[in-house]
């Protein structure tokens, strides 16, 4: 990462994190700036990222990520269609005891996390897996995971699909959303009606850029 890049990088980080109300340890905001300083490096020429400026790679990618972080229940966590490790790599930096699993259908971003992973010093339990959620044989376990999260993958009805087989009974799907997200929760509950929905309106710091938090779990018996 060029040096004026990451200057201005941290910088608007730090501002963000600010806005946020988040304290990371100086060790955590570090591992982030090293994660990121790989993104840069790799993701353009791997098709993982077409950001090309600081605020954009602070705010649209790293502290976009930690927007999530409120709605986490504890326990094993799924990024669905991880790409570039977004958010799911980013929570696991900053909660490095919780067991996260990283999937994706490609192989380029599944290169880039392994190495990144490994770059990093990860502790375990982190799994990164190469394959497509839904298919027969699936490599995830089934009724597992406490937390799936998605950002920018799919809309809500296909996420559900894609993910109830692996949730756990109390377990939440959390998705990523943009502006447009009440239609996908319309068309949502036409077909699932025994969901409990809440969507969680914010902004990102810096820019003002309007997303919601979409959370989704089943009704309890």
């Amino acid at each position: 990462m060029p040096e004026d890049f990451l200057a201005r990088f941290k910088k608007y980080t730090l501002q963000g994190l600010e806005e946020l109300g988040l304290e990371l340890s100086s060790e955590t905001i570090e591992k982030l700036f090293c994660f990121f300083a790989l993104l840069k490096e790799f993701g353009k020429p791997l098709g993982l990222t077409a950001l090309e400026e600081p605020l954009d790679f602070a705010v649209k990618h790293l502290l976009d990520s930690l927007t999530i972080l409120p709605y986490l229940p504890e326990g094993p966590l799924l990024d669905l269609g991880t790409g570039a490790g977004l958010p799911g790599m980013v929570i696991k930096i900053v909660q490095p005891e919780r067991e996260v699993w990283l999937i994706d259908a490609r192989k380029k971003p599944i290169s880039f996390l392994t190495y990144a992973s490994g770059y990093l010093s990860l502790p375990p339990i982190i799994k990164i897996i190469q394959a497509s959620v839904g298919q027969k044989h699936s490599p995830l376990p089934p009724k597992y995971f406490v937390a799936i999260v998605s950002r920018a993958v799919s809309d809500l009805k296909n996420l559900w699909k894609l993910a109830h087989p692996h949730l756990h009974p109390q377990g939440t799907l959390i998705a990523m959303k943009g502006p447009k997200v009440r239609e996908e929760i319309r068309d949502l509950l036409q077909k699932e009606t025994s969901l409990e929905v809440k969507e969680y309106p914010l902004q990102l710091p810096l820019t003002g850029d309007r997303r919601f938090i979409v959370t989704v779990k089943e009704f309890p018996n």
